[in-house]
């Protein structure tokens, strides 16, 4: 009688698979009950007694917040709009010591925004002494604020320099040196006269004396208007008379 082939011979067959199937079931389970559960997370520092845990510490919603959330450089009554040899504001005078600088692209903004005599408080770097290159400018009366941002793309490009200076009128200035304007290595590029009129000028180009009181004359190139005159100086000197040129050649 061939065994292999018969009914008890698959059924002890069967009976073996689940057997083998039940034990490796159990060794699966026992093995899963034997490992140990993750360890909890490690607590957080506990606060000292008598000290509030530390506060959230929530990011500023605008660039205009994170440049307002510093410290001011300054605050102070604006005395001035300072304005370039374009006729372009690029600047306040705070109190009578304090230049503002900013970009001369964003001046009817900031025309729009501040006028003198009204109070601003400054946010920027200062560039040494008396000079502040200014991130953003806030009107204290009316709660405006004027940020440095790059020049918005328009569709007609700007005139070329050439052109823009062909716009600038031969004009001179004369007067006391009430103050003298720096670049943000400090060195002199303009002084502001006691009529309030600015001659500007090649970083240390000029040889003489540049001190708040001593006399001042400059010819050159620039603009009148509402607020003031301003120029490129071509020829300096202590007078008039005395005036020399600034430049070998000039055409």
């Amino acid at each position: 009688m061939n065994l292999s082939s018969s009914p008890l011979s698959a059924s002890l067959r069967s009976l073996a698979a689940a057997s083998t199937l039940a034990v490796l079931t159990s060794l699966v389970a026992a093995h899963a009950q034997a490992l140990p559960p993750p360890p909890a997370p490690l607590p957080g520092p506990v606060p000292a007694a008598g000290m509030a845990p530390p506060a959230v510490q929530t990011p500023p919603a605008t660039y205009e917040a994170a440049l307002t959330a510093q410290a001011p450089v300054t605050e102070g009554r604006v005395s001035r709009l300072l304005i370039n040899p374009y006729g372009e504001v690029d600047g306040l005078l705070v109190g009578e010591r304090t230049v503002v600088k900013f970009p001369p692209h964003l001046s009817q903004t900031l025309q729009g925004v501040v006028k003198p005599g009204q109070s601003v408080r400054v946010f920027g770097q200062a560039e040494g002494a008396g000079t502040i290159k200014a991130d953003a400018i806030v009107n204290l009366a009316t709660g405006q604020t004027v940020i440095d941002r790059p020049p918005a793309f328009d569709a007609n490009p700007p005139l070329p320099p050439h052109l823009r200076a062909a716009q600038l009128r031969q004009l001179s200035v004369r007067g006391k040196i009430a103050m003298v304007l720096t670049g943000p290595r400090g060195e002199a590029n303009g002084v502001i006269l006691d009529d309030g009129s600015i001659a500007r000028f090649a970083p240390d180009s000029v040889r003489m004396s540049l001190e708040p009181g001593a006399p001042f004359a400059a010819n050159g190139l620039g603009t009148r208007n509402s607020m003031g005159t301003a120029i490129e100086a071509i020829d300096v000197g202590a007078s008039a008379d005395s005036v020399q040129p600034l430049y070998s050649r000039v055409r």
